[in-house]
């Protein structure tokens, strides 16, 4: 053990801390202004993590006991070193500067388990720790001002990064170089001439189609080059001028809405990151509002994405500043989801979850991390969440969160940020809402594949005939019947990419076959099935939820006559979940809370896994990806009535 490297004090009285016999602010600085300007120190700078709680419960009694005990704690950890008491619950040793890294660092982990083994309260023990700023190899004609304000800023990184560990001056001194004049160009105003807000596409995962737009903020830092958002977010935040820019990026979107207003782009919607401490603004809503009503914007196009960690730090009034917007009909999605805490989602009915990128990130190294993200999705999309996972940045990483349910994405993979031109020019051709309206139709003339080419089913079995439709010119397919799995069409299970569908098709049945499908969809966690006629001579819509004991969810009207042409649709929207029945045009029937089933395992046409197959005709199958409207499904059907030689109902139900 090294001797010590400074001249103890004999004066004792005037230079120690009453409470803990360590050495005051006084005595540390006679001490330093006797020590050679050459000598090399280590300044640690200490902070007593959660002691205003240990005073504020347990009284101020136990709380200058627990000081006592950190100051013995001290000197036995680092003997013949200069241990201080600055006040209140800092305290910093100086070490010799010979001592070795690895020992120092040795010693601090030693010290944060000692803390924890003191004569308390085991829950005052299970909230103590402490966040130390190390600043190393320092040398006395640097300044002890300028030493401990290194060993300081580090220690607040520590309690900016979660406590309970040490920062290293030297690892973040870039970091604060960098954030010290991030602060001085943003007080300056200089930032607004600087700041470019950029747009990346936000995917539909199946399709590869654009479903919305992400704003991006990065700086051009002059000498620095670009700063991302996420770096100069924290340093905006501390100084405030987070509020200011919520207004900036907010009313750019809005102008850029109304700038896309009758082009391919009129309702793709945005979505937005604004701060709590911006939302918390008395006059936040109205300044959202006001900026919505002088471009013309609907509530419905832009998402307010906030942080999930904001709701943690600002608490009941953030909680509360959600709810309005929601009630005044914002969109509001929780940003960086599962990067905290799932109490969030008991308060806030997000209908949109923007999963936090680590998760993603963090799937490469362990199956525990894939479990996790797995659950996380799973979870989201039973509360009838849409799922955005973020940082997507290969293809096994989108066929994995497409095998586990997640709708969207977004990350590098999908485009890097770009400007309002080149992000028209790069995607005006891939809208899913434009892509979505065009529906897969199967016209089985003569062939298993949809008019496009893009999709074709595959017969197993023995017996399938191509035959007319319900009209002239159309055709159709005759299942033969047969067991329980026999003489059916398996179709591509790319064909249900969306969520929400409509599924709209010709039948004609031989026979009154008791429950046999006609379609048949099954899911990761259930099925949905078409059966013409049941046991009981009706005509069934149903999806069978294996999650739920209340499981099956049915919808029924009259039986499909045998020997008749009969026109069924269903449609089920994942928004509303809201699942409807057609016959010849006319709903039938309608039943609200239908489940969600998560990612299509098969599609089979004319039976199932559990009756024998279906006996009859099939024609014109048409599978669209969105919930089709009643008026569209009666004029279809009567443009159907209006083609040669029709062979269809007259209409009624």
């Amino acid at each position: 053990m090294m001797g010590t490297f400074y001249r103890r004090l004999e004066n004792r009285e005037m230079n120690t801390d009453y409470l803990t016999g360590l050495y005051n602010r006084r005595g540390l600085l006679e001490i330093w202004q006797s020590l050679p300007e050459d000598t090399m120190v280590h300044c640690l700078y200490i902070d007593v993590d959660n002691f205003k709680l240990v005073n504020d419960i347990y009284g101020h009694a136990k709380g200058d006991e627990l000081l006592v005990f950190i100051s013995v704690l001290l000197n036995q950890t680092f003997q013949e070193q200069l241990a201080v008491r600055m006040g209140g619950d800092e305290f910093v040793v100086f070490c010799d500067g010979r001592i070795a890294r690895a020992d120092m660092e040795e010693r601090l982990h030693t010290l944060q388990k000692q803390l924890r083994r003191g004569d308390f309260d085991v829950n005052v023990e299970k909230i103590l720790s402490f966040s130390i700023g190390v600043s190393y190899s320092q040398f006395v004609n640097a300044g002890l001002h300028d030493i401990l304000e290194q060993a300081d800023v580090a220690m607040y990184q520590v309690k900016k990064s979660g406590k309970g560990h040490f920062v290293v001056y030297e690892d973040i001194r870039v970091q604060i170089e960098e954030e010290k004049l991030i602060k001085e160009r943003a007080f300056r105003g200089e930032i607004w001439q600087e700041l470019k807000i950029l747009y990346r596409p936000v995917i539909y995962i199946q399709t590869s189609d654009v479903y919305a737009v992400e704003t991006v903020i990065q700086w051009d830092f002059p000498g620095k080059g670009v700063f991302s958002e996420e770096k100069i977010m924290p340093v905006l935040k501390q100084y405030s001028v987070d509020i200011q820019l919520g207004r900036h990026v907010l009313e750019t979107v809005c102008a850029q809405k109304q700038r896309w207003r009758d082009t391919e782009f009129d309702k793709i919607e945005f979505y937005v990151r604004l701060t709590g401490r911006f939302l918390l603004q008395k006059d936040s809503i109205a300044v959202i509002a006001d900026c919505m009503e002088k471009y013309q914007v609907g509530h419905d196009e832009i998402q307010i994405c906030i942080e999930e960690n904001d709701f943690g730090e600002n608490g009941e009034k953030l909680y509360t500043v959600a709810q309005n917007l929601l009630d005044l009909g914002f969109k509001v999605a929780i940003n960086n989801f599962a990067s905290s805490s799932l109490y969030v989602l008991q308060r806030i009915p997000s209908q949109l979850l923007k999963l936090d990128a680590k998760l993603l990130d963090k799937t490469q190294y362990s199956k525990k991390s894939l479990y996790i993200l797995r659950n996380v999705i799973s979870l989201g999309r039973d509360l009838e969440c849409g799922i955005v996972a973020q940082g997507i940045e290969n293809t096994a990483q989108v066929k994995m969160l497409a095998s586990y349910g997640a709708q969207f994405g977004v990350g590098d993979f999908y485009g890097m940020p770009c400007d309002e031109t080149d992000f028209f020019d790069q995607y005006r051709d891939r809208l899913f809402l434009t892509h979505n309206m065009r529906p897969a139709r199967f016209l089985f003339a003569q062939h298993l594949a949809d008019e496009n080419g893009e999709y074709t089913g595959v017969y197993s079995g023995e017996g399938l005939t191509f035959t007319t439709g319900v009209y002239d010119g159309q055709g159709a397919l005759r299942f033969p019947g047969g067991k329980v799995g026999e003489n059916c069409v398996r179709l591509p299970r790319e064909v249900m990419y969306s969520d929400s569908y409509s599924i709209c098709f010709w039948v004609n049945p031989d026979s009154a076959q008791p429950w046999s499908s006609i379609v048949y969809i099954t899911y990761m966690d259930g099925f949905m099935s078409l059966m013409p006629n049941s046991g009981h001579g009706d005509l069934f819509f149903r999806i069978k939820d294996d999650r739920e004991p209340d499981e099956w969810h049915d919808i029924a009207c009259r039986r499909a006559v045998p020997g008749q042409w009969s026109y069924v649709c269903v449609t089920f929207d994942v928004i509303t979940h809201i699942g409807k029945l057609y016959f010849n045009g006319l709903m039938v029937g309608s039943m609200e809370n239908m489940p969600d089933l998560k990612v299509v395992d098969q599609i089979l046409l004319g039976g199932d896994e559990y009756q024998d197959s279906f006996d009859g005709k099939l024609a014109e199958l048409e599978i669209y990806h969105y919930a089709l409207s009643a008026d569209v499904i009666a004029e279809k059907f009567q443009a159907y009535q209006q083609m040669p030689a029709f062979q269809g109902t007259d209409g009624k139900k």
